[in-house]
């Protein structure tokens, strides 16, 4: 149910840039995964094709990555939401994190976060794309031979 706002999470109504500085913090403060305690939380429906309403009680879209085809869809295939877009954002920022640290070190990836402005601390990070772009840039400049 939290951190809230301004802190990074997956509730709805958070930009894209706290959804994907979860991954962040999680990468800068030595984790090494990450556990989300549910993915289609919602209130169970009596029939398939009615509205989607989330749990009493929890932040809107806490528990919720998922959506049952039978309503978003044409199939009966789960859909994603755009928080779970954000997370494989978020996861590939790690990947990028990771192979500039194989080439210069992790000191020198945190520096790299930090100097771009992508994320410094779960108050202080983005809060548009542009340093992520940056950061990304640099990676790929420097590790790309």
């Amino acid at each position: 149910m939290g951190p809230s706002d301004p802190q990074p999470n997956w509730h709805l109504g958070m930009r894209g840039t706290q959804h994907r500085a979860v991954m962040w913090r999680a990468w800068k403060e030595g984790g090494t995964g990450f556990l989300y305690w549910g993915t289609n939380c919602y209130e169970k429906a009596m029939i398939p094709s009615a509205e989607i309403c989330f749990r009493r009680g929890l932040p809107p879209g806490d528990g919720v990555l998922f959506y049952p085809g039978e309503v978003f869809s044409s199939s009966k295939e789960p859909v994603a939401s755009l928080r779970l877009e954000r997370i494989l954002s978020g996861m590939q920022d790690i990947e990028y994190l990771n192979l500039y640290s194989s080439k210069h070190g992790r000191e020198e990836a945190l520096a790299l976060l930090e100097k771009t402005g992508a994320y410094l601390g779960p108050d202080r990070y983005a809060h548009d794309h542009g340093p992520v772009d940056v950061m990304r840039g640099e990676v790929y400049r420097t590790c790309r031979s």
